[in-house]
């Protein structure tokens, strides 16, 4: 009895299975592989433009050209600069070959930017290459940035006479000897002073201001400013526009 009833309770249980198979109630997991034909519908997504596509079109192209030869690739690249970029590679190797050169050949807006003492003091030491046109003269009437800086040495000046207000020691290749300057610090203006000394390490664009108080003169340091040089035909002339504010820079010399 026991082995009939479970027979029959078999039998029911698989029939019922059937049954919802068969309506497709319940679904059986396939085995079988996804077949490659198999298609899934595509994402709809932004739509690009006309041009947009051409230059992607484009670009795949020339990466795929990158396989080939190495050398016909960059001829191509070549060929294929706008010349906007040809002119940009046109004014570099202009601006390079004068450094190149030893840049005597620069342009006369470069000269205004002579060396600092730092970088003169490297020269002459043979720290960095000498370069000429860094030490280009002064011109009357033009003005140019310097470093300022103060001495309080007593006794001859380089051109014999004594050491006294109202003169500074300068680097004779851009300020000549016996030649008269305009000095400013930032706005304010110094004077005007005569070139009569040099130093060691007064070098490129510095003008070392004479002070007979050796204590202010450390205190100075060094500044920035800008100097002119005066014009022969009227350095004789007293410049009654602009006053001295220290160091007597307009005194009798």
């Amino acid at each position: 009895m026991k082995t009939r009833s479970e027979v029959v309770r078999t039998v029911v249980a698989v029939t019922l299975a059937i049954a919802l198979i068969g309506t497709g109630a319940v679904a059986l997991p396939s085995l079988a592989p996804v077949q490659a034909s198999v298609e899934f519908p595509p994402q709809k997504g932004p739509q690009l433009e006309p041009d947009v596509l051409s230059a992607i079109e484009s670009v795949n192209e020339n990466a795929g050209n990158l396989g080939g030869p190495v050398k016909q690739t960059i001829v191509e690249m070549a060929r294929a600069l706008p010349s906007t970029a040809a002119s940009v590679a046109s004014a570099t190797t202009a601006l390079a070959r004068p450094i190149a050169e030893g840049v005597d050949v620069i342009p006369d807006a470069a000269r205004a930017m002579r060396a600092t003492a730092h970088e003169a003091i490297k020269m002459k030491r043979g720290i960095i290459p000498l370069i000429p046109s860094k030490f280009a003269r002064a011109e009357d009437g033009v003005t140019i940035p310097v470093s300022l800086t103060q001495y309080c040495v007593q006794g001859e000046t380089r051109r014999g006479r004594q050491t006294r207000h109202g003169i500074v020691a300068a680097d004779p290749r851009i300020f000549p000897l016996a030649r008269y300057v305009e000095v400013f610090l930032g706005n304010e203006y110094l004077g005007r002073y005569l070139v009569d000394d040099t130093g060691g390490n007064v070098l490129g664009a510095t003008l070392d201001i004479w002070n007979p108080n050796c204590k202010e003169a450390a205190r100075f340091g060094r500044h920035w400013g800008n100097a002119t040089l005066v014009a022969r035909e009227v350095e004789q002339i007293p410049n009654d526009s602009l006053a001295p504010s220290r160091w007597d820079g307009l005194a009798k010399r």
